[in-house]
């Protein structure tokens, strides 16, 4: 379960409810938002994973919800404003329905589904990454990040927390053609063409593709 968290809270979070995973998460952690993360995920030699998620339609989540369309599907659900509605703002904003004392100052929600929505709060991972970078080490060589200190994979129950039957424009997806459309791989780590290839889907996923 993330840090602080019981099951009551973790059910009202339903856009973070797979990060309960990480049941080993050290207490404290606080969510930092996107802005943090940029300083050390930008570089493009690092895999430029800012620069991805911003191409993404997760960073224009909350922005989507003041479209035509947006309230167009609200108004049919009975639901005057989407951008303030909690059935809508819960899966379009980060760390919705947070205690203020999981937040860190100056995060701002309004900018979407940020990284924590997927990888959990990113407190303690910038903490520990801070204090690695006072030690000695070879240049480009890439850290060994524990596991209990950033949800490094999300799994497939983080995407089905928001992409479900609740939502409007739901549709069946598959997993692995999903997180391929976002995914944003740090080329310092080396991997095996097996297992590159074990990221594919393999056809036998049981839903059609959509490759939009």
């Amino acid at each position: 379960m993330r840090p602080g968290f019981t099951l009551l809270g973790l059910a009202v979070v339903v856009t973070l409810a797979a990060v309960a995973l990480a049941e080993d998460k050290p207490k404290g952690n606080k969510y930092v938002g996107v802005e943090k993360c940029k300083n050390c995920h930008e570089a493009k030699s690092k895999g430029g994973q800012y620069t991805a998620w911003k191409a993404m339609d997760h960073a224009k989540a909350y922005e989507a919800l003041a479209s035509d369309e947006a309230k167009k599907i609200a108004k049919e659900k009975g639901i005057a404003n989407p951008q303030t509605d909690p059935k809508c703002i819960k899966c379009h904003q980060t760390a919705y329905g947070e205690p203020a004392e999981n937040i860190a100052p100056g995060f701002n929600p309004n900018i979407g589904v940020q990284c924590e929505s997927c990888h959990g709060p990113g407190g303690n991972h910038i903490k520990a990454r801070m204090a690695a970078a006072d030690e000695e080490e070879e240049e480009g060589e890439l850290a060994t990040i524990p596991e209990n200190e950033i949800v490094k994979k999300p799994p497939v129950e983080t995407c089905k927390g928001c992409h479900n039957e609740e939502s409007p424009q739901y549709k069946p997806f598959c997993y692995k053609a999903f997180t391929e459309k976002i995914r944003h791989l740090d080329p310092r780590k080396k991997r095996t063409a097996a297992e590159l290839e074990a990221m594919k889907c393999k056809g036998d996923c049981g839903v059609t593709h959509d490759k939009k």
